[in-house]
């Protein structure tokens, strides 16, 4: 019943926008005003790690936890004089913006955090920066990701967004899990599902749109007077999870300060462990990790098959988005993999040390390795099988093989 009552109110507002449309009432409103938002659930504190996955990582929707960072130290501990107090605020460089408005046009500059805190107030400003370690202690684990799975296999890293407020960021989709909490300030977000990125006019190159944020004309983005919105405006002490894909823009008000946890894509169920560790200081980043070795050889470059596997994962997932059945069939792997085919032999390259191109016939292997139930279509457990860096070398390994296997039989015939 709540299903075709939603359906319901979303053809309603659908019927509403195009009449308003017709009117020309929409033609050069800011993104999201298109048609009435939908409010994002809301929730108060935070969820259990096990609930957390199972209602909204794995089917991928957003969710606010209202009021579920107020406890944190950070939310009393985090001015500007506290910030200067450690004397590595000095040494420690951070990653700025030039503007507040996001264009995506120019790249991040380098400061020491304590020259930053001394001009962000008075300059057009915007800290995007990995949270430095000498205030991770003031974090505590985020409690619907209070699993040790999660906190050694998954978690990416902790940026810090820190502006004198005015910020607003471009249309995008990441390809990350996002669990974002506001400690300090007022944020605005605009969100769409990933199941209407097709209308969200995403540049071919990257995963951001060149819409004016502030001004969207619709005949030369149609898209976006047809897409659903959904609004989630969050206060300090506030938390908000973005799935993976779902395109968003956020506005923020007043000096601000959002700390949001990054971790990969996994969409099948674990058992949660709780960890030993009570705060972000002590954990280590994925990007920290060694993942030693791939079989009999050696790993040489440990970013470059974080992201072989990285990459491999998000085209399976980014086909899976826009697929109403939930799975991606074996005669698509292929079409989905030409963007990228050579970007990922290059890195295997990189990472063994050695060529190793291969042919259709060996890629269709490695999709039969992954396909663990023989269907013929990679549904989001065996996609997840991929978030091992050492799984997809070793399967493309095995596909070798198997193919010099059937060369040598062939030529026996």
């Amino acid at each position: 019943q709540h299903y075709y009552i939603t359906n319901n109110l979303r053809v309603m507002l659908h019927i509403l926008h195009y009449i308003l449309q017709l009117l020309g009432f929409y033609e050069q409103l800011p993104l999201g005003q298109q048609s009435p938002a939908l409010p994002v659930p809301v929730i108060q504190g935070f969820l259990e790690p096990t609930e957390f996955f199972r209602d909204y990582v794995i089917p991928g929707r957003p969710v606010v936890f209202k009021g579920a960072a107020r406890e944190f130290p950070a939310f009393q501990r985090w001015i500007d004089d506290y910030f200067l107090s450690f004397e590595e605020s000095t040494k420690w460089m951070i990653q700025y913006e030039l503007g507040k408005k996001e264009t995506r046009e120019g790249g991040q500059e380098p400061i020491p955090f304590a020259d930053y805190i001394k001009r962000y107030n008075e300059e057009d400003l915007y800290c995007v920066t990995g949270l430095p370690k000498f205030l991770r202690g003031d974090l505590p684990i985020f409690g619907p990701l209070s699993c040790k799975f999660v906190l050694t296999k998954l978690i990416d890293d902790l940026v810090m967004w820190f502006s004198s407020g005015g910020t607003k960021s471009v249309w995008h989709y990441d390809d990350y899990e996002n669990l974002n909490c506001l400690i300090i300030g007022k944020k605005q977000l605009i969100l769409a599902n990933r199941s209407e990125m097709e209308l969200g006019h995403f540049k071919r190159e990257g995963s951001f749109s060149s819409v004016d944020v502030d001004s969207v004309n619709l005949n030369k983005y149609p898209g976006f007077g047809e897409i659903t919105f959904y609004n989630a405006t969050i206060e300090a002490g506030d938390c908000v999870y973005i799935p993976t894909f779902w395109g968003h823009t956020v506005r923020s008000w007043g000096r601000n300060i959002a700390i949001n946890a990054w971790w990969e894509i996994y969409k099948t169920p674990f058992e949660c462990t709780s960890p030993d560790d009570t705060d972000w200081g002590s954990v280590s980043m994925t990007t920290d990790s060694d993942i030693g070795k791939a079989g009999e050889e050696e790993i040489k470059d440990i970013e470059g098959a974080r992201e072989l596997s990285g990459n491999l994962r998000l085209v399976m997932w980014s086909s899976l988005s826009m697929r109403t059945e939930g799975r991606v069939p074996k005669i698509d792997f292929l079409d989905a993999l030409s963007a990228v085919k050579d970007d990922l032999l290059d890195l295997l390259e990189t990472v063994i040390g050695d060529s190793h191109d291969l042919t259709d016939e060996e890629w269709l292997t490695v999709f039969d390795q992954l396909d663990a139930n023989k269907d013929e279509h990679l549904d989001p457990t065996e996609i997840d099988l991929i978030s091992n860096d050492e799984t997809l070398i070793f399967l493309i390994r095995q596909a070798k093989i198997e193919s010099l296997a059937r060369d040598s039989d062939r030529a026996e015939l």
